[in-house]
């Protein structure tokens, strides 16, 4: 096993059973599909993207969403004061509590991801890919134990690309950082989160756990970006969360998952032996003194 694979979630066994079931109930994608657009009078800061030509975006606009995510006729100081996530309660529909960045318009149907088609087929691999292990390992497969885990670690980097390939079809490249602040902590972490997805300056949207009986637990805030492939953007995202004083080099790791990944449940001990995250803090820190600079 990995030694990443026990990486995502830390704090107790029920802490993590409670976030993996909450963040794989709601993904970046399928709020995508949900939204339409509306307009929006934030600034737009100096150090910030350039936001593209046309109107700002609001993905949160329908009546039920005022519970858990940020208006655009509200302030972002309005907002943190009506949801602060130290002490709002999770609820039915406020499991969460949600920030879009009005800069980037969610997809037009061409490149909306397909989902339900992703998941039913990302399962199909994995329940495959199940099989054949549980085959290869029996003594009867004929296979010494070193060529059985030989044949199986080919199996399971094929059906790891092959579930890469899959994303791309179904458009469902978005992934996301992960941050778990102490409860102490939460509202500044998340307030410093929240005000740079809103300036344009993270990703396309950011979300934070409210609040439940393991209130003693660390919280999790999860900052997306939009296409997991593009190294250099999740890189520039690594960059302002180092700026903002959330990510040190040499400290405690964060990791970056896929939302295919978490979608077909895919965490860490799983049955599958997959590592459950695609990249650290440590891993893009590395590709960025490779690299340098270039966003």
């Amino acid at each position: 096993m990995d030694s990443d694979a026990e990486s995502d979630f830390y704090g107790s066994k029920e802490t993590i059973t409670a976030l993996n079931s909450r963040l794989n109930s709601h993904t970046i994608s399928s709020l995508w599909i949900a939204h339409q657009t509306s307009r929006s009078l934030l600034p737009q800061p100096n150090h910030a993207l350039p936001p593209p030509p046309g109107a700002l975006h609001n993905h949160f606009p329908n009546a039920e969403d005022r519970l858990s995510a940020r208006q655009l006729d509200e302030t972002v100081d309005a907002f943190l004061a009506r949801l602060p996530p130290a002490t709002t309660d999770i609820a039915p529909g406020l499991d969460w509590i949600w920030i879009a960045n009005p800069y980037i318009p969610p997809p037009d149907s061409k490149s909306r991801p397909f989902v339900g088609a992703f998941n039913t087929r990302g399962q199909a691999l994995l329940d495959s890919l199940a099989a054949f292990i549980t085959a290869t390992s029996r003594p009867t497969a004929g296979k010494s134990p070193f060529v059985a885990q030989r044949v199986i670690a080919k199996q399971r980097e094929d059906t790891v690309q092959s579930l890469h390939d899959l994303a791309a079809e179904c458009n469902l490249m978005s992934g996301k950082w992960m941050l778990f602040p102490q409860p102490g902590d939460v509202n500044a972490v998340w307030a410093q989160v929240a005000r740079a997805t809103a300036n344009n300056e993270l990703g396309q949207m950011a979300k934070v756990a409210t609040r439940t009986a393991n209130s003693a637990e660390p919280r999790l805030i999860c900052v997306y970006t939009k296409d997991y492939r593009d190294k250099e953007d999740v890189a520039r995202v690594l960059r302002r969360l180092r700026e903002l004083g959330l990510v040190r080099d040499g400290e405690k790791r964060i990791y970056y998952k896929t939302d295919g990944w978490t979608n077909l449940g895919i965490y860490g001990g799983n049955e599958w032996n997959i590592k459950a995250s695609l990249y650290s803090s440590n891993d893009i820190f590395a590709y960025i003194k490779q690299h340098g600079s270039r966003r």
